[in-house]
């Protein structure tokens, strides 16, 4: 397997990315943490094309699945943790062809976002990385996750949309996915108060949580990598840490069984590539290499112990990405990447 690198586009501090359908193609997105644009890639992914000019300080990008063509985004997150003006903006194309960016949410401190169903109905989750900050090295005041039902009416009107604290108290509020975990459909939470579970399949009106792992993590992610048909847990840990671990569930709860050395550690991805149970994830610092993990071959029995060590290979040297997604389009599969190591969003087709 090797790695055919395009840059798409030149970029000062690229950060976010994301997933967006239009005219029926499956597009990548990608934006700034500084001032600037969202840019769009559409197949066969030559090139970017501006989308929205701004207003930048972008954190996350999100696709509404039922709308195609509209994006979630925070933005006005800036440089230096200058995010005190930040929210959750809508991005659509309007009548005429043209793309706006419209704040429906102000929420400062807004990092990440995600859109859930559950049997009360459809929301909009927002994870706030701290309430405020006096300094970047400031983290006295923790950070929050919030919801907000999707109102029916205008989706683009402020006086729409009502934010509820749902799990407060969490410092360096900064990992949160959607996923199937444990049987049940969940939103996960991570800081450094530990990995939090909210049970999605409740069908009361509050959020259930419960705390997974009491030490501080940075992300999460959940696959099987060991074949034997149980999810386990992969974080980076600390707070953009320098730590890699994988967890698996045994009798004494969730148990490290597998660890490597990170620098700045960023952005988790757990899935197949090539049909082999693979993990990716970034340096931030030091060699800040883009690194994939493959854990073909391994059939480990549930409980075996220690667990077998996967395949290391640098995708690409010196990245320093901040975000990746894997996108399989006209049956082959890219890796894109957000490059702050080469002020690049870019992408490695994956060739067999």
């Amino acid at each position: 397997m090797r790695f055919e690198k395009r840059s798409l586009c030149t970029m000062n501090m690229p950060y976010a990315l994301g997933r967006l359908e239009l005219d029926g193609e499956q597009c990548v997105v990608g934006a700034t943490e500084d001032h600037g644009q969202v840019m769009v890639m559409r197949p066969p992914f030559r090139d970017a094309s501006e989308l929205v000019p701004g207003p930048g300080g972008c954190m996350a990008l999100l696709a509404d699945r039922e709308r195609p063509g509209t994006l979630y985004a925070v933005m006005g997150c800036f440089l230096g943790y200058k995010f005190q003006e930040g929210g959750v903006y809508r991005i659509r194309r309007e009548s005429d062809g043209v793309f706006r960016a419209v704040k429906i949410l102000d929420l400062p401190f807004a990092h990440r976002i995600e859109l859930v169903e559950r049997p009360t109905g459809r929301y909009l989750i927002a994870a706030a990385l701290a309430a405020d900050k006096s300094d970047p090295t400031d983290w006295s005041k923790p950070g929050a996750l919030y919801a907000a039902p999707v109102p029916h009416g205008d989706l683009d009107s402020r006086a729409q949309w009502r934010l509820t604290p749902i799990l407060e108290g969490v410092h360096k509020n900064h990992g949160l996915l959607v996923t199937p975990f444990q049987g049940r459909r969940s939103v996960l939470l991570s800081g450094s108060e530990g990995l939090f579970a909210l049970d999605l399949d409740s069908s009361g009106e509050g959020w259930p949580s419960r705390r997974v792992l009491e030490r501080e993590i940075s992300e999460m992610a959940v696959f099987d990598f060991d074949g034997d048909g149980k999810d386990e847990l992969v974080t980076i840990e600390p707070f953009h840490g320098n730590a890699l671990h994988v967890y698996r569930e045994g009798a004494r709860g969730w148990e490290s069984v597998w660890e490597a050395e990170l620098a700045y550690g960023h952005c988790l991805w757990a899935g197949e590539i090539m049909g082999r149970r693979s993990l990716l994830v970034s340096n931030r610092s030091g060699s800040r290499d883009l690194i994939l993990y493959q854990f073909t071959g391994i059939e480990a029995q549930r409980g075996s112990s220690p667990f077998p060590a996967p395949a290391r290979v640098v995708v690409d040297a010196g990245a320093g990405s901040a975000n990746m997604l894997v996108l399989r389009s006209a049956g082959v599969e890219h890796i894109f990447a957000t490059n702050q190591g080469g002020s690049e969003i870019a992408v490695y087709t994956v060739i067999p």
